[in-house]
C-alpha cells in the first residue's frame, strides 16, 4: 500500500561543479556536463528537466568556505572542484523560477553569517517572484575557512544554534509582523500604497543583533519561506522542533530515521506544535539500469572516473578529522568538533580505524545505499520498503553524473514508483506550504512560534 501521504520528490543540487551530495570527482566523467554549470544553459536545461519529469523541488545546497581540514590545507579541494565554485544559490531561483510553472526552489543560507534584516528582505523578494514556491534551508555552517572569510572565530556547534534561534525571531518579527494583514493597499482610486498605521517597526534589541525595521518588502504569498532544517544532533533536533516544517534527513538507517522523527516530533508536540505538520526527506544516490549486468556495468564506468582523495578532502572537512594523520591501523580520536556531528566520529559511536575510513571511500559508492544501486523494479520496491520503515515523505535525489543521473531515474524508475502509486500525487498548484499542508494553508499555522508575531486581524 502507498503511503497515506504523497511523497514529495526533489533534486539535490549545488551551484558548484564538484557537487558534494555524491562523488564529488565525477565531474571528470565524459558525460557529465557540470564544468558548464557556471553558465545559465546549464541551469536552465535541468529546471527544465526536473519540472517536466514531475519533480516537486529543486533543492541548492551551499558552503561559504573552502574544504581546507584534509592534510593540513585546501590543496586538494581545489585540485578536485570539492564543492567549488561556490557561486550563489540565490541568484539562479529566479531564473529558473521564469522557465518552470509548478516546481518549488530551496536554498540553503547560513544564520552564522548572513544579516536577519537583508536575509528577510531576498526572501520576501523570491517568494513574491515565485509565487510562493520557496524555501529556505537553515544552516548554522561548518567550515573553518567560511568563520574566517567573515573576519570571525569559529562558533561552537550550540552556540550557532542558539544564534540562529534569535535569527529566526527577527525574520519572523519582519516576514510576519512587521506589516498587517491589511497594511497594503495599492489603490489607484484611493491614491494609497499602504495604511501607514498598520505598518510597524520590530525594534528588535537582543544578543547577536539589533534591527529596528519595519520590513521593507510587502507581504508575501507565504510570508515566511517554508522552514527546512537538516541538523541531526541533540542541538539540531531541539532546533528543527521548534521551527522546522520540512527536515533533510541526515540518516540512511530507516529505524534510526523513524527514531529520530519521532524525538523530533514529540519534542514540537511539547512546544505546542501540531507533530503532524513536520514533514522529511532523505536523500539518495541512484545508480540504474535495466539488468543487473548494465547496472554493475555503469558502476565500473564512475569508478573509473571516481577520486578517493577528493572525497577524502570532503568528508574531512564535513566531520573536521584530518584522516590523513592517521595510519591505517590508528583507531581515530574520539570528538565532539564544530563541524557536523559526524557519525563514527561522535563519542557515542563504535570506534572507527583511519583504514576503515579509506577503505569506504576507495568506492564510487561510499555514500550510497546498497538499496539504491539495482535495476528499476528493484529500486521502486526499496523505495516503497524504505518509505514503510522509516515514515520519511520523500526524497532528494543526488546525482552521480548530471544530467544522465537523472534521466536514468526518471525513465526507469518513475514509471515503476508510479505503478506502486509512489509517484505524481503531490500536489502540483499552490504555494509550497499549501502543498505540504494537510489544510493547503499559504501561511504557517497559530501553533507555530512565526505566529505569535501577528499583528491585527
Amino acid at each position: 500500500m502507498p503511503d497515506p501521504r504523497p511523497l514529495l520528490y526533489g533534486l539535490y543540487e549545488q551551484a558548484c561543479v564538484g557537487n558534494g551530495s555524491g562523488a564529488v570527482s565525477l565531474w571528470t566523467h565524459p558525460a557529465d556536463e557540470r564544468l558548464t554549470a557556471t553558465g545559465l544553459r546549464y541551469w536552465l536545461d535541468l529546471g527544465r528537466r526536473a519540472e517536466e519529469a514531475g519533480f516537486d523541488l529543486f533543492f541548492f545546497g551551499d558552503v561559504l568556505g573552502l574544504y581546507d581540514t584534509y592534510r593540513g590545507s585546501a590543496a586538494t579541494a581545489l585540485e578536485w572542484g570539492v564543492e567549488l565554485p561556490a557561486h550563489d544559490p540565490l541568484l539562479h531561483i529566479p531564473a529558473l523560477a521564469a522557465v518552470t510553472d509548478r516546481i518549488a526552489f530551496g536554498a540553503t543560507v547560513s544564520t552564522t553569517y548572513e544579516h536577519p534584516f537583508a536575509h528577510a528582505r531576498r526572501f520576501s523578494t523570491l517568494d513574491h517572484l515565485t509565487d510562493g514556491r520557496v524555501a529556505w534551508n537553515i544552516v548554522t555552517s561548518y567550515l573553518p575557512g567560511a568563520a574566517r572569510n567573515f573576519g570571525l572565530d569559529v562558533i561552537a556547534h550550540d552556540r550557532r544554534y542558539d544564534r540562529a534561534d534569535e535569527f529566526l525571531e527577527v525574520a519572523y518579527a519582519l516576514w510576519e509582523g512587521s506589516w498587517e494583514e491589511e497594511a497594503f493597499r495599492g489603490s489607484k482610486a484611493e491614491r494609497v500604497f499602504a495604511d501607514a498605521s498598520r505598518v510597524h517597526a520590530i525594534d528588535h534589541v537582543g544578543e547577536q543583533f539589533r534591527v529596528a525595521g519595519p520590513h521593507v518588502s510587502v507581504p508575501s504569498p507565504q510570508r515566511t519561506p517554508v522552514l527546512v532544517q537538516a541538523g541531526w544532533s541533540p542541538r539540531g533536533r531541539e532546533f528543527a522542533a521548534r521551527h522546522a516544517e520540512l527536515i533533510f534527513v541526515g540518516d540512511s538507517d530507516p529505524a534510526a530515521i523513524r527514531s529520530g522523527l519521532a524525538d523530533i516530533r514529540s519534542r514540537a508536540a511539547a512546544l505546542g506544535r501540531d507533530p503532524e505538520q513536520i514533514r522529511a526527506v532523505v536523500g539518495i544516490n541512484v545508480i540504474t539500469a535495466p539488468t543487473r549486468i548494465a547496472v554493475q556495468q555503469k558502476v565500473d564506468d564512475f569508478q573509473a572516473h571516481y577520486s578517493s582523495e577528493a572525497q577524502l578532502a570532503a568528508y574531512a572537512g564535513w566531520s573536521g578529522i584530518d584522516f590523513s594523520r592517521y595510519a591505517d591501523d590508528e583507531p581515530i580520536a574520539k570528538q565532539n568538533t564544530n563541524h557536523t556531528q559526524t557519525a563514527g566520529t561522535r563519542p557515542d559511536t563504535p570506534p572507527l580505524l583511519a583504514g576503515d575510513v579509506r577503505r569506504q571511500f576507495a568506492s564510487v559508492t561510499a555514500f550510497a545505499d546498497d538499496r539504491f544501486i539495482g535495476t528499476p523494479g528493484e529500486i521502486a520496491a526499496n523505495i516503497e520498503s524504505f518509505v514503510a520503515e522509516s515514515g520519511i515523505d520523500g526524497f532528494l535525489l543526488h546525482q552521480f553524473i548530471s544530467p544522465d543521473s537523472l534521466d536514468d531515474f526518471v525513465e526507469l524508475v518513475v514509471p515503476e514508483l508510479r505503478v506502486r502509486g509512489l509517484y505524481g500525487r503531490f500536489p502540483h498548484d499552490g504555494t509550497l506550504r499549501s502543498r505540504l499542508r494537510a489544510d493547503r494553508a499559504d501561511r504557517l499555522p497559530p501553533g507555530h512560534p512565526a505566529a505569535s508575531y501577528r499583528r491585527g486581524s
